[in-house]
């Protein structure tokens, strides 16, 4: 099974990911539009999908990959993308 995930650090990318059809849970648009930092927010969040689908997969013995994607120009936003693929490399492991 394969997962994609990105991040995202600003209204303007949150609704580029909409016009892609990424549905966004309405609770998850309420906790980035009200963050401190949106970016470190939607990392977090992330972090966590990643860290709980590995443990779901490999619980029931599915094997799981994630594709990370960057759908935005802005450097922190790509940084981001680059310490997730990152983080998630470690968690496979």
């Amino acid at each position: 099974m394969i997962f994609t995930l990105s991040v995202c650090g600003s209204l303007k990318t949150l609704a580029f990911l909409r016009r892609l059809g990424v549905a966004v849970p309405r609770w998850l648009e309420n906790a980035l539009v009200h963050a401190p930092d949106p970016l470190t927010e939607s990392l977090g969040q992330c972090q966590a999908n990643a860290r709980e689908l590995t443990g779901f997969c490999r619980g029931i013995g599915i094997p799981l990959g994630f594709n990370v994607e960057s759908v935005s120009i802005r450097k922190e936003e790509i940084d981001a993308s680059v310490t997730l693929a990152a983080d998630i490399s470690r968690m496979l492991r």
